[in-house]
């Protein structure tokens, strides 16, 4: 079938084929494609809106990839993508910080979610903020930064002793501070080797992943020089 073919069929038709395994890979890729074309225009988004809200940890998982697979915002799924930020699933959780860097969108909302996201147990997604937030206006920044340290997004504990309580509140503002004094360093030019000695308390994994993203191009270049020769 040719991409013309998919277009003129409905999306309930079109997913149909994306969730048939007997239909081959070739089709239900061209499906796929066709289906995020209309959700880029605003076309029939209550089928992904349906993914997103589901409560069928599968179908909120394949809307969380589509919505990734977007690249850009579309407004009928704001307020949808927002839930994510508080979805059980990191992969969730993870594309909602995806769909905002995407789009650009800033509001209170979103920074209270991206507050919280950057205190995320997850690894992927504490490094998506942090990306966020490196190439985010100053103002954007400024704002992000005093919400952090002024404890939005932190969670509540309840421990019956209060020490308890003063223990982990203590280690949140460590780690929220320590992540705002890393984006503050990638964001003054600092390489990436020289933040990583100075914040020896965060995860390698953090920094291997912004350099990965910073040397992309670079990576690139060789591999193609090395392929002409």
């Amino acid at each position: 079938m040719n991409s013309d073919h998919f277009d003129e069929r409905s999306t309930s038709a079109l997913m149909n084929i994306i969730q048939d395994k007997d239909a081959g890979n070739e089709n239900r890729y061209a499906a796929t494609q066709s289906v995020l074309r209309r959700w880029r225009q605003g076309v029939d988004l209550k089928f992904l809106i349906d993914l997103l809200l589901s409560e069928s940890s599968r179908d909120r998982l394949r809307g969380a990839q589509y919505l990734a697979e977007l690249g850009q915002e579309v407004e009928g799924l704001n307020v949808a993508a927002t839930q994510l930020a508080d979805d059980a699933l990191s992969d969730c959780r993870r594309a909602f910080v995806e769909y905002t860097m995407n789009s650009g969108r800033y509001d209170q909302t979103i920074s209270n979610a991206l507050a919280k996201c950057l205190l995320d147990l997850n690894l992927y997604v504490r490094v998506e903020v942090i990306n966020w937030a490196v190439h985010i206006s100053d103002e954007r920044f400024e704002n992000f930064s005093q919400l952090v340290e002024a404890g939005a997004g932190w969670p509540e504990f309840r421990f019956p002793n209060p020490l308890s309580n003063d223990f982990w509140n203590a280690s949140i503002l460590k780690r929220a501070v320590r992540g705002l004094d890393i984006i503050r360093s990638i964001r003054d030019g600092k390489e990436i080797e020289q933040i990583k000695k100075d914040f020896p308390e965060e995860d390698s994994f953090i920094f291997d992943t912004i350099q990965f993203s910073k040397t992309r191009r670079e990576r690139l270049a060789k591999w193609q020089d090395k392929s002409q020769h």
